[in-house]
C-alpha cells in the first residue's frame, strides 16, 4: 500500500529440489514483490515481480497474423497534376512464416500534406501479394509531404513546385594530405547530367574552417576565404587556398581543422548548382590502425590488416615497426614477445605467429611516420584462445564463445563457458519458444565447458540456450540463440540485353534474367521502373527493400533476471539550510506602447520574408549537342538495385549525316521524368523478361531499379 508503505504477505513458497520456486501471480496489478528468506536471515533485498505484460502470448502469437505491405513508387517526388505509379506487395506470418498473402481486397489512400484524403483505390493482391495502381496529384492544394496509405503500410513522398535541375558539380577525390601553410589545389567539374560539359561559366567559392577536436563539436565554423573563377573548355575548375590555424589552434602541440569548400557554378541561363567538398588538414597527416577484433581465435578465417588513412579517410600507403607484448592481469606490459616490420595490407605471416603462442592477454603496437616525419602510434589489445583451450585464457568467471550458432542434419551448435573458480554451480536451461526443453546443474572448477547440440527435429526451426550462476555476490548470464541452418534463398537479377548510353525519343528493348541463388533460372513476378535521376538532386529516392518480419516470427523464451540484492542502493537525505532572501535583479523593458502584445511577450513583427528554394533552365528545346562529349557510365545490377544511363543526342559522321538546312528543325516535346514503371512484368521458364520502351527526350542521365 503505497499510501502508508505498508507490505501485505501474499505467499510463501518453498524451493524445491533444484533451488526453483514457481508463483502463479493472480494479482492484476505490478505492486508484487519477492524476497529470499533462508532461516532467520532477510537480508535478500525485495525486488519486484518481472512485468508478466512483457511476456508474448503463445496464443496471441498464433492467431493474430502479422501483415506487413510494403509500397514502391516510381520515384520520391513530383509535381502538381503528375501521376504517382505504385506497387504494394503484401506478407502475412500467420504460421510463423513470412508468405504471400493472394486474393485479398485493400484500400489504398492519397493523403495530402494535411492529411486530408485525396483518393482512393480497392486493389486485390495476386498470385504473389502484389497489387499495381496509380493516383493523379491534385492541383490548387498546399504542396509538402504526401502519402499512399493502406491497412499495413504506408510511403511517404514529396509533391512541390520545382524545376529540374539540368547539370550537377562535382569535385575529384584528393589522396594526398596537406599541411597548414601549404597551398591546397582541388579540382572540380560542372556538367549536364547526360555528360555534357559546362564551358566558361561563372563559378564562386566560398571556403569556411572548423576545428577539429571534442570541444568544437556543433559549434559553427567560421569564414575563411571566397572567390571567383570560371570553368575551362572542358568543364574543369580549380580552387586554390592556403589552409592556417586559428590562433587558439597554435598554442596546440597537434591539431587538425576541417576546410569545407562551396562551388557555386551558373550557367548562361541563369541556372546555379552547388557542390561540396571538405579537406582535412592537420599537424600529424596519418592515422594507423589494427583489424583486430577484442577476442581473436588462433586457427580463425579472420584476416589481420594494418591500414592507414589520412585525415579525410582515404587509404594511403605506410609502412613501420609493430611490437607484441603480453600483459598481466592488471593490463601492465609483462614481457614483448615479438618485434618486426609492417607494410600496411594484410598480416599473414603476423596472423600465422599468434597459432605458436600461449593463450592470454596482449598487446599490439604500430609504429610508423607520417609524410612529414611526425611519429604516429597505434595499439590494440585482444585476448588471443583457441576453442580446444582446457580454461579460460584470462582470470574470469564469464568466458563465453559461441564457436558454431547453427545446427542441422550433419551440424552441431557448439557453445563454451568457461570460469576461473571452483565449484561454480551453472543452471543449463534449453528452451523452445516458451516451452521448457531441458534444464540442469551443472558444476565447473577452473575450466572451459563445451555445449555441444546436435539437431533434432522437436526444435523446429530455433531453440534458445540460457546459463545462469553466481559466484562470489555476482551475478552471471549468457543467452544465445541456435538456428536451423536455412537455405539461401536470394534471387539474382541481371541486366542481358541494354545499352547504357541511349538516344532520346529512341525505342529500346531490353532483357533482364532472374536466377535463384544455385543459379537455376527462377519465375519470379519483376518491377522494374526508370526515372530522371537529376530528381535526386531535388529529392533522393528510397532504394527497394522488402520489410523483415521481427524475431524470426517466433515466442521469444521467458528472460532470467536478477534481483535488486545484486544491484546498488541509493540513500537520499534532505536538510533544510537557511538563507537570506536577495531580491532577483530586474532588467529595464523597452516601452512597445501596446504595439503586438501577445502571449506574453512583446514581439514586433517588422517585415515578412520570403524564401526561395532555387532556379533551374527550362529544358533545352533543340537537338543536336556535341556527340564527342559522353557520359561514360558502368552499371551493375542485382536485386532492388540501381543503375544510371544517360541520354543524349548523337550526329553520325560522313555526308549521309549532314541535313538539308531548309529541313525543318525537330522540336523535342516529351520531357517524362519517368521512363517506365512496369509492376508486374513475369518471367518465362528460362528467367527471362523484356523490357520494352520509348526514351524520353531530356538530355540527362536515368537511374534504373528492378525488384524481383
Amino acid at each position: 500500500n503505497w499510501n502508508n508503505s505498508s507490505l501485505t504477505l501474499v505467499k510463501t513458497i518453498l524451493a524445491d529440489e533444484e533451488g526453483l520456486a514457481v508463483y502463479q501471480k493472480d494479482i492484476p496489478n505490478y505492486d508484487v514483490f519477492y524476497q529470499a528468506v533462508v532461516g532467520g536471515d532477510r537480508g535478500s533485498q525485495l525486488s519486484r515481480l518481472p512485468s508478466a505484460g512483457y511476456y508474448f502470448s503463445e496464443d496471441i502469437a498464433e492467431t493474430t497474423p502479422q501483415t506487413i505491405i510494403d509500397i514502391f513508387t516510381d520515384r520520391s517526388i513530383y509535381r502538381p497534376g503528375q501521376t504517382v505509379h505504385f506497387k504494394a506487395i503484401a506478407r502475412s506470418s500467420g504460421d510463423k512464416e513470412a508468405k504471400l498473402v493472394s486474393g485479398k481486397p485493400y484500400d489504398f489512400i492519397l493523403y495530402d500534406t494535411n492529411r486530408q484524403e485525396q483518393g482512393k483505390q480497392t486493389l486485390t493482391t495476386n498470385e504473389y501479394g502484389s497489387v499495381a495502381g496509380e493516383f493523379v496529384l491534385p492541383q490548387g492544394v498546399l504542396t509538402g509531404s504526401f502519402f499512399i496509405e493502406t491497412e499495413h503500410g504506408r510511403v511517404p513522398f514529396r509533391v512541390e513546385e520545382y524545376k529540374r535541375p539540368t547539370f550537377e558539380v562535382t569535385f575529384d577525390k584528393i589522396d594526398k594530405t596537406y599541411k597548414f601553410n601549404e597551398q591546397v589545389t582541388l579540382k572540380g567539374a560542372a556538367q549536364n547530367f547526360s555528360g555534357i560539359k559546362l564551358q566558361r561559366a561563372e563559378v564562386a567559392y566560398r571556403v569556411s574552417r572548423q576545428q577539429l577536436w571534442w570541444g568544437n563539436w556543433g559549434r559553427p565554423a567560421d569564414h575563411f576565404a571566397e572567390g571567383v573563377t570560371q570553368t575551362d573548355d572542358n568543364g574543369a575548375f580549380e580552387i586554390t587556398f592556403t589552409p592556417q590555424k586559428t590562433d587558439a589552434g597554435n598554442t596546440l602541440l597537434r591539431s587538425a581543422y576541417s576546410f569545407r569548400v562551396e562551388a557555386s557554378v551558373t550557367d548562361v541561363n541563369g541556372e546555379t548548382q552547388t557542390g561540396t567538398y571538405t579537406v582535412a588538414v592537420g599537424d600529424v597527416s596519418m592515422i594507423l590502425q589494427a583489424d583486430i577484433s577484442d577476442k581473436v581465435e588462433k586457427n580463425s578465417d579472420n584476416k589481420l590488416n594494418i591500414s592507414a588513412k589520412n585525415l579525410d579517410g582515404n587509404d594511403i600507403p605506410a609502412e613501420g615497426t609493430y611490437q607484441l607484448f603480453s600483459l598481466q592481469e592488471n593490463d601492465s606490459i609483462d614481457t614483448q614477445i615479438w618485434e618486426g616490420h609492417f607494410v600496411t595490407g594484410e598480416q599473414k605471416e603476423l596472423k600465422n605467429k599468434l597459432k605458436d603462442i600461449p593463450s592470454g592477454k596482449y598487446k599490439l603496437v604500430l609504429k610508423s611516420k607520417d609524410d612529414r616525419g611526425n611519429e604516429v602510434i597505434a595499439e590494440n589489445s585482444f585476448v588471443l584462445y583457441s576453442y580446444a583451450d582446457a580454461r579460460p585464457p584470462i582470470q574470469t568467471n564469464d568466458w563465453f564463445i559461441v564457436k558454431n550458432g547453427t545446427f542441422g542434419a550433419d551440424e552441431k551448435a557448439e557453445v563454451i563457458l568457461g570460469v576461473s573458480d571452483e565449484n561454480v554451480h551453472v543452471l543449463y536451461e534449453l528452451w523452445k519458444e516458451n516451452t521448457l526443453l531441458e534444464r540442469k546443474w551443472i558444476v565447473l572448477n577452473n575450466e572451459n565447458r563445451l555445449f555441444s547440440l546436435p539437431y533434432k527435429a522437436s526444435y523446429g526451426k530455433q531453440v534458445t540456450l540460457m546459463l545462469s550462476y553466481v559466484k562470489k555476490e555476482k551475478f552471471y548470464t549468457h543467452r544465445t540463440e541456435i538456428e536451423l541452418r536455412q537455405e539461401k534463398k536470394e534471387l539474382k537479377v541481371s541486366l542481358d540485353v541494354f545499352r547504357d548510353k541511349i538516344r532520346p525519343g529512341s525505342q529500346e528493348e531490353w532483357r533482364l534474367t532472374v536466377k535463384d541463388n544455385a543459379g537455376n533460372p527462377a519465375v519470379a513476378e519483376v518491377l522494374a521502373s526508370m526515372y530522371d535521376f537529376s530528381l535526386d538532386k531535388i529529392f533522393p529516392s528510397v532504394n527497394w527493400n522488402l520489410s523483415t518480419f521481427p524475431s524470426n516470427l517466433s515466442v521469444p523464451a521467458p528472460a532470467v533476471y536478477r534481483n535488486a540484492s545484486f544491484g546498488q542502493e541509493t540513500a537520499q537525505w534532505n536538510s533544510t539550510v537557511d538563507s537570506n532572501p536577495i531580491k532577483a535583479f530586474e532588467f529595464d523593458v523597452f516601452n512597445w506602447f501596446g504595439l503586438l502584445m501577445r502571449g506574453g511577450y512583446n514581439i514586433a513583427m517588422l517585415r515578412s520574408a520570403k524564401s526561395v528554394t532555387f532556379s533551374a533552365m527550362e529544358e533545352s528545346s533543340l537537338a543536336g549537342e556535341d556527340p564527342s562529349l559522353q557520359a561514360h557510365n558502368q552499371i551493375a545490377v542485382s536485386v532492388a538495385d540501381v543503375a544510371a544511363f544517360s541520354t543524349q543526342e548523337t550526329v553520325q559522321d560522313g555526308a549521309a549525316g549532314l541535313q538539308d538546312e531548309n529541313a525543318a528543325v525537330q522540336i523535342r516535346r516529351r520531357f517524362d521524368e519517368t521512363a517506365f514503371f512496369y509492376p508486374q512484368l513475369r518471367t518465362n521458364e528460362k528467367g527471362e523478361t523484356q523490357i520494352a520502351f520509348t526514351v524520353p527526350e531530356s538530355n540527362t542521365r536515368w537511374r534504373f531499379r528492378v525488384l524481383a
